[in-house]
C-alpha cells in the first residue's frame, strides 16, 4: 500500500468548526476533566486521536468511478470485509445490518453513495467516532494475458473532529493519511486485509495484531467463494441470489474442510424464509454457530420456522442458547410463548410444571425489558393462567385490553382469570365483551367448561426480528440548560477570584460537554493568573481546537509567546484574532505589540 505525500488543508473551516461545536459524545469525558484539572491535558489535533482507547467505526460502501458497473459488487464488499477486520479490541464495528437501519432512518437509499457532510451524520447516527469512505476504478481485463486490475484510495474521517484522520504539520496545517490500494482483482481481499491494519496500526500504533494475522482473516473466504456471496447478496433476482450464495457455500466448503460459510448460509435462510419454506430456512439458520455475527437473529429465524412447521422441541432448542446470552425481548418473548405453548399440550405433570417454569421466567423477563409490549403481556398472562395464577394473569391483561378494547382473545382469558380468581361480576361482564369480538367464541367456550383449557387460543411470537435490539444503546445527549448552568457559575466563581470553586464546575462541564471551548479557556485564564504558564497554553490550545474562531484564547496565547519571546507564534495568533474581529480593541493592541517588539 503507498502512503502519498501528506495533503496538507486550513486547519479549520466554518463547516467543520459548527460540527465540532454541535458534537457532544464520544470523547473520554473524565479522562478529559481529571487531566485539565492537573493542567496536563495537551489536547493537540493528535493527543485527541490517542485520547479515546474506545473507537466505534462505521464503514461505508467504497464509489466506483469507473465505467465498469458489473464491478460495482467491489465497493459492497469493502464495508463488509472492513466490518469484520476492523473488530478488535477497543474497537466495536457498526454492522452491515446497523448500517442499514442508520439509512433508513436517515431516509437515505441504501445506494446512495454519501458525501463527506452526509458520512458525517450518518455517522453520527449510528454512534460512531471513525468512518471509513473510499473510492476504486476497475480496469477491465483485456483477453487471457490481462487481469481485472483495482486501485483506489480510503479515507478515515474522525466524526468528532469533523476532519480526515492524520496529524498536525509544523506550521499548523492539517495532513490527513490516504490509504492507498492496488493491485489486480483476485487480491482484492489481501488489499482488505492492508487496508484494515493500516486503519488499525494508524489508530494505535500499539496494535497487538500482526499484518499476518489480519491478512491470514481477511483471506479465509476463497475469493471466488467470496465474490459469489457479494454478488448474490446485491441481485435482486431470487433464482440468481439462490445460485450465488449455494455456489459460494460449496465453494468455501471445499476449501475449508467442509465448514459452513456462515454469511453464505444465513443469506440463503432469508431467502427461504420469505419463501415460507420452513423447512429450508431452519435448516440454514441452524448452521450457524455462537462465533458468527449474525448467530442471534439465525437462531431467532430458526426457533419461528421450526415453530412454524410445529415441532416445538427444535423450535426451543434453537432459541435456548441465545436467551441465555443474549438479553433481547424477542426472543424472551418467543421461546416464553413456545415454552407455554408446549406445557398447554404436555400431559406429563412434571414436563408440565418445568415447561411453564420456563415459560414464566422467560416472559417475566421480556416483560421486565418491555413493559408497555402487548404481545409480551398478553403471553406472560396466558403463561400465568396455565400456572394458577388467575390474580396476575388478570393484572397482565388489563393494558393489553386497553391498547385494544376489541382484542377476543384478550378479554376471553381475561374473563377466564377473573371467574377462576373468584369475581364472578367482572368475570361475567368480559365474557360478554369477548363474546362480541371473538367468532370462535362457542368452541372456546365449549371446550373451557368441559375441560377449563384453551388449547384453541395460540400463543403470539414475533415474526420479524428487531436488530435495534442489538444495537449499542444511545449515549445521554447532553443538557445544554445544565452546561449554561454550570458555566454560568464557573464564572461567578472565576470573577469573584474563587478558583478552587470554579475548577470543579469547569470538570463537570467537560464530564456533559467534553467539547465545550469556553471551559478549557476558563481553566487556561485560571492556570495564568497562579503563574502556570505550560498548562495554561495547553487548555488554550484545547479551547481552540474546539472552536478556532474563540477570539480570547488567541489574544491569550499571543501575549503569552510576547513575553516568551517567540514572536512568530505570537504574530500567528495576532493575525488570527484581527481575521476573527479586526475591531477588537485587544487584538489590536495584540498586533501592535508584536510589531513594536519585532523592530
Amino acid at each position: 500500500m503507498v502512503f502519498n505525500a501528506p495533503v496538507a488543508s486550513p486547519l479549520y473551516d466554518v463547516d467543520v468548526i459548527e460540527m465540532i461545536i454541535a458534537m457532544r459524545r464520544y470523547l473520554t469525558a473524565l479522562v478529559v476533566a481529571l487531566l485539565m484539572l492537573t493542567g496536563t491535558a495537551r489536547l493537540t489535533d493528535a493527543a485527541s486521536q490517542s485520547i479515546s482507547t474506545n473507537d466505534v467505526v462505521i464503514v461505508l460502501p467504497f464509489e466506483n468511478l469507473s465505467n465498469q458497473r458489473e464491478f460495482n459488487w467491489v465497493g459492497e464488499s469493502f464495508a463488509d470485509s472492513l466490518a469484520a477486520l476492523l473488530s478488535m479490541p477497543g474497537v466495536a464495528v457498526v454492522s452491515s445490518d446497523e448500517r442499514e437501519m442508520v439509512y433508513q432512518r436517515l431516509r437515505l437509499p441504501l445506494t446512495m453513495l454519501p458525501s463527506r457532510a452526509t458520512a458525517i451524520k450518518i455517522a453520527r447516527e449510528a454512534r460512531a467516532t471513525m468512518v471509513v469512505v473510499g473510492t476504486y476504478e476497475v480496469t477491465a481485463a483485456k483477453g487471457e494475458k490481462t487481469m481485472a486490475a483495482l486501485r483506489g484510495t480510503a479515507r478515515v474521517i474522525r466524526v468528532n473532529e469533523g476532519r480526515l484522520m492524520g496529524a498536525p504539520l509544523d506550521d499548523g496545517r492539517w495532513a490527513w493519511r490516504p490509504y492507498d490500494f492496488g493491485g489486480p482483482l483476485t487480491n482484492l481481499q489481501k488489499m482488505q486485509g492492508r487496508l484494515a491494519y493500516d486503519v488499525l496500526y494508524e489508530r494505535d500504533k500499539a496494535l497487538p495484531v500482526s499484518l499476518n494475522k489480519i491478512l491470514e482473516q481477511a483471506t479465509k473466504v476463497p475469493p471466488v467463494a467470496f465474490e459469489s456471496y457479494v454478488k448474490g447478496v446485491l441481485t435482486d433476482d431470487r433464482e440468481k441470489r439462490s445460485a450465488y450464495l449455494r455456489n459460494a457455500m460449496r465453494d468455501y466448503a471445499r476449501v475449508n474442510a467442509g465448514e459452513t460459510y456462515a454469511q453464505a448460509a444465513f443469506g440463503l435462510g432469508h431467502l427461504h424464509l420469505d419463501q415460507q419454506d420452513w423447512k429450508r430456512a431452519a435448516e440454514y439458520f441452524s448452521m450457524l454457530q455462537k462465533k458468527d455475527p449474525h448467530y442471534t437473529e439465525a437462531a431467532f429465524y430458526a426457533g419461528y420456522s421450526y415453530w412454524r412447521m410445529g415441532d416445538l422441541v427444535r423450535a426451543l432448542g434453537a432459541l435456548t442458547s441465545p436467551a441465555s446470552d443474549t438479553p433481547l425481548t424477542s426472543i424472551y418473548n418467543n421461546a416464553g410463548a413456545i415454552s407455554t405453548q408446549a406445557a398447554r399440550g404436555e400431559k406429563k405433570a412434571e414436563e408440565r410444571g418445568r415447561l411453564l417454569k420456563q415459560a414464566l421466567t422467560l416472559l417475566g423477563r421480556a416483560a421486565e425489558s418491555a413493559p408497555d409490549d402487548p404481545m409480551v403481556r398478553f403471553n406472560y398472562a396466558y403463561a400465568l393462567l396455565l400456572s394458577g395464577k388467575y390474580p396476575e394473569a388478570a393484572d397482565q391483561l388489563r393494558p393489553v385490553i386497553k391498547a385494544n378494547p376489541r382484542d377476543g382473545e384478550a378479554l376471553f382469558l381475561f374473563a377466564k382469570s377473573l371467574e377462576r380468581a373468584g369475581q364472578s361480576e367482572a368475570a361475567n361482564t368480559n365474557d360478554n365483551e369477548a363474546r362480541r369480538f371473538l367468532s370462535s367464541y362457542a368452541k372456546l367456550q365449549t371446550e373451557w367448561q368441559r375441560a377449563q383449557t384453551t388449547s384453541e387460543i395460540p400463543v403470539r411470537l414475533r415474526q420479524v426480528f428487531n436488530r435495534s435490539d442489538l444495537m449499542r444503546p444511545p449515549a445521554d445527549g447532553p443538557s445544554p440548560t445544565k452546561t449554561a448552568d454550570l458555566l454560568a457559575k464557573a464564572r461567578e466563581f472565576y470573577a469573584a477570584g474563587q478558583d478552587d470553586e470554579a475548577l470543579p464546575e469547569l470538570r463537570r462541564v467537560v464530564m456533559v460537554e467534553p467539547m465545550n471551548a469556553e471551559a478549557y479557556l476558563l481553566v487556561g485564564r485560571i492556570n495564568l493568573r497562579r503563574g502556570d504558564l505550560e498548562p495554561a497554553i495547553n487548555m488554550l490550545k484545547t479551547s481552540l481546537f474546539w472552536d478556532a474562531k474563540l477570539i480570547d484564547a488567541h489574544i491569550l496565547l499571543g501575549r503569552i509567546f510576547i513575553e516568551r519571546g517567540d514572536r512568530t507564534m505570537a504574530l500567528a495568533h495576532a493575525k488570527s484574532a484581527m481575521q476573527i474581529d479586526p475591531n477588537n480593541q485587544e487584538a489590536i493592541a495584540l498586533q501592535r505589540q508584536v510589531e513594536k517588539n519585532s523592530r
